[in-house]
């Protein structure tokens, strides 16, 4: 899409194909931002995803999708940090309370 050349736009915000990756995003970065991971966990996990991607003899790969990706890091985050597995801590009045999840470098994200 052209815009006009009075219209500005941020060329470095993130381009989204399709809703669900949009959403992909934004869990991957909220998650972050509520201290569940370092923001540097999942770059470094980005990384090595696309890395075991690149190593795979390419019959057996299938097409590049960015965010095919990142969702796959987005799962091994919230299985590593037990996001969807760890037991609900309550309170005496069975209210639901945080907890750390074993961060060692939470001022990175």
């Amino acid at each position: 899409m052209r815009l006009h050349e009075t219209c500005t736009t941020d060329q470095a915000a993130p381009q989204f194909d399709h809703e669900w990756q949009r959403r992909a995003f934004g869990l991957a970065l909220a998650l972050s931002e509520f201290r569940h991971y370092p923001w540097s966990e999942f770059q470094q996990t980005l990384i090595a995803t696309i890395g075991e991607w690149e190593a795979t003899p390419e019959p057996e790969r299938g097409e590049w999708e960015y965010y095919d990706h990142w969702v796959a890091t987005l799962a091994k985050l919230v299985d590593r940090h037990e996001l969807l597995t760890a037991p609900l801590l309550t309170d005496a009045n069975d209210h639901a309370i945080a907890h750390d999840h074993d961060h060692e470098n939470c001022e990175d994200h």
